[in-house]
């Protein structure tokens, strides 16, 4: 008489794995789960730390030059124990990295621009990895020339992205490190046909004026205008025209402001 062999317990496994999930994100607090070696334990904690902070290591280049090793480590330990990643590729990581950096709490070892500082390095990285369904079109020469331009309907690029902060993130390094926030900095991160990333540092007008052409992409480069007349009374229409047709017509040439289309 023959006995089918006992299937394991759902229940029983799903705990077991959630117990392993616990001790390898936080070996030093969480009991260690039954029934497995702790060598292996050790191996797999260690292995699974080492890749995410090797993730952040590649990310972050600036960042961690301003920690010692151990702060950076304690840093990427804490991330790893306490936040709770849905996602084992690259990009994701250190996207979560920032994300869990703007509840963190810092201690004397991180400088006061960490969240900052943070978010302008993986902004380069998301913007040279970012993939789209199909390229939006580049506005033509002729396109671009004045009469033409006040009636082409224009967009943001899709990979392009505003970013504003309140410290020189991009002055930061090793030698210097801004103790409290400066004037405010505002940035248009693009990538061009070479697949290059831009940095293009924008005064208050210019970021208006990009911001209100990503919240309205389709706008004609008259009504941009328009938009943007009803924030700065103290200027004419003319005068913005004049002010903003060469950073636009400069923009559209290399990428970052593309002709807009409904559906694509």
């Amino acid at each position: 008489m023959s006995t089918e062999p006992s299937k394991p317990d759902n229940a029983d496994f799903k705990q077991l794995q959630q117990q392993f999930a616990a001790y390898i994100r936080n070996p030093a607090e969480t009991s260690p789960p039954t029934g497995i070696e702790q060598r292996r334990l050790n191996v797999y904690s260690e292995l699974f730390f080492n890749n995410v902070q090797g993730f952040l290591d590649t990310a972050f280049p600036v960042l961690k030059t301003l920690y010692s090793e151990s702060d950076w480590t304690a840093l990427a330990r804490q991330f790893f124990s306490n936040y709770a990643c849905h996602s084992p590729y690259f990009l994701q990581i250190a996207e979560q990295f920032v994300t869990f950096l703007q509840d963190y709490q810092p201690t004397a070892a991180d400088p006061p621009f960490l969240a900052e500082l943070a978010h302008y390095e993986w902004a380069e990285l998301y913007i040279a990895t970012l993939t789209s369904e199909q390229q939006l079109p580049p506005l033509s020469p002729a396109e671009l020339a004045g009469d033409a331009l006040s009636s082409s309907r224009l967009q943001l690029s899709e990979l392009a992205m505003l970013c504003a902060y309140q410290y020189p993130v991009q002055q930061i390094c090793a030698e210097f490190q801004p103790a409290e926030p400066a004037q405010p900095v505002f940035f248009l991160l693009y990538r061009n046909s070479e697949h290059e990333v831009k940095f293009v540092q924008l005064n208050q007008a210019t970021l208006l004026l990009l911001n209100t052409l990503a919240e309205q992409p389709g706008l004609t480069f008259k009504q941009l205008i328009q938009a943007i007349s009803l924030h700065l009374p103290g200027l004419t229409l003319p005068q913005l025209q004049q002010g903003a047709l060469p950073l636009v017509q400069e923009l559209a040439s290399k990428g970052a402001i593309c002709r807009h289309v409904t559906q694509y």
